[in-house]
C-alpha cells in the first residue's frame, strides 16, 4: 500500500505468440480479466497478440511486471495452449498488481485456421468469435460471448453473461447459460440443445430432419422462428402458447403440440414457468425452404450476404 500514492503511467506491453497448429490442430485459451477476439482464416499458424496495459511508475518497473504477467504457453505439433500464469497462488496475477499500487488490463486478438478446435475459457471478460468452422468450446463468467460467420460444432457455457451467435453455415450446438439472454440464428440447425436458468431464448433457422432438438428453462421465455416449419411439444403446467404466425395447438395442458406451417423436425421445450412464442423468422426470411421441402434447410450460397445486409437495415 506504500506504494499507492506515486505517480503512476500507463505502459503498454506486447507478447506475440506463434505456432504452427495446422487445419485440423487445437487452440486453447484460458484468461481472466481479459477481453478475446479470434478470427479464423486460410492459415495453418495460430497467431496470437496479447497487449498488456500496466500502471507503473517507470518503464523499468513496467518491464518487470510484464514479465511477471507474460502469459504461459505450451506448444506441441498441432496444438497450443496460452494461459495466464497463477504462481500456485490461484489469483489472478493483474488484480495481484493491485497490492503493488499499480493496475493492468489485458486484450487477446487471435488468428488461428478457420477448421482447427478451438476452446476458450474466461472469467470476467468478453469473448468475440469470428469466422470459425472447427470444433468450439466457450466457457465464460461475468462476460458476454458472440459468435458470428461461424458452423459446424459448438458448444457454450456462460454465467451472468449474455450469447449471440450469427452462423453462416450449419450448426450442432450445445448451450447452457445462467442469468443471461440466448440469441441463435442459423441457416440451418442439425443438432440443438438449449438450456437456460433466469434467461430469455431466441432462435431462428432451419431444422435438419432426423436431428435431436431440445429446449429447457426454468423461468426463460423461448421465441423460435423455424425456417420451412417444424413441430413443438411444449411440456409445462404454466406455460402460455403464444404466436404471430399459423400455428394449431393440439393435447392436454401439460403436454402440447404445437404445429407450425406444414410440420417438421419435432422440437421439445420444457419449462417451469416460462413462456412459448412462435413467430415469423426475419433475419432468414429469404430464405423459406421451397414447397414440400419443409426441415431440409436452404442450400449454402447467398445466406451470408443475406443476414449482413438486414444487420445494415437494407
Amino acid at each position: 500500500l506504500a506504494g499507492c500514492d506515486r505517480a503512476m503511467t500507463t505502459y503498454v506491453r506486447r507478447q506475440e505468440i506463434s505456432h504452427p497448429v495446422g487445419t485440423a490442430g487445437r487452440v486453447t485459451l484460458r484468461v481472466s480479466d481479459a477481453d478475446v477476439r479470434v478470427t479464423g482464416a486460410a492459415t495453418d499458424a495460430a497467431e496470437i497478440v496479447a497487449t498488456f496495459e500496466i500502471g507503473a511508475s517507470s518503464d523499468e518497473e513496467a518491464s518487470r511486471l510484464f514479465d511477471a504477467l507474460k502469459l504461459r504457453v505450451g506448444a506441441s505439433p498441432g496444438e497450443l495452449t496460452v494461459e495466464q500464469q497463477d504462481e500456485g497462488s490461484g489469483r489472478n496475477p493483474l488484480l495481484r498488481l493491485l497490492g503493488h499500487g499499480g493496475g493492468a488490463s489485458l486484450q487477446i486478438e487471435a488468428t488461428i485456421p478457420a477448421s482447427a478446435a478451438l476452446r476458450v475459457e474466461t472469467v470476467s471478460g468478453d469473448v468475440n468469435a469470428t469466422t470459425l468452422e472447427g470444433e468450439q468450446r466457450y466457457t465464460a463468467v461475468s462476460g458476454d460471448l458472440v459468435i458470428i460467420d461461424g458452423a459446424g460444432s459448438v458448444r457454450l457455457n456462460t454465467v451472468s453473461g449474455d450469447a449471440l451467435v450469427r452462423a453462416r453455415g450449419a450448426l450442432e450446438l450445445r448451450a447452457e447459460t445462467v442469468s443471461g439472454d440466448l440469441g441463435i440464428t442459423a441457416p440451418r440447425f442439425d443438432a440443438l440443445r438449449a438450456s437456460t436458468v433466469s434467461g430469455d431464448v431466441d432462435i431462428e433457422g432451419a431444422l435438419r430432419a432426423g436431428g435431436e432438438y431440445r429446449i429447457e428453462t426454468v423461468s426463460g421465455d423461448v421465441m423460435f422462428a423455424a425456417v420451412g416449419g417444424a413441430s413443438f411439444e411444449v411440456r409445462g403446467l404454466s406455460t402460455d402458447i403464444t404466436g404471430d404466425v399459423d400455428h394449431r395447438i393440439e393435447g392436454r395442458a401439460d403436454r402440447r403440440h404445437v404445429v407450425v406451417g406444414g410440420g417438421g423436425p419435432e422440437v421439445v421445450f420444457s419449462s417451469m414457468s416460462g413462456d412459448f412464442h412462435v413467430r415469423r423468422p426475419r433475419r432468414l426470411e429469404q430464405l423459406e425452404a421451397p414447397s414440400g421441402e419443409a426441415g431440409s434447410g436452404p442450400e449454402p450460397g447467398d445466406e451470408l450476404e443475406v443476414l449482413r445486409a438486414l444487420e445494415r437495415g437494407e
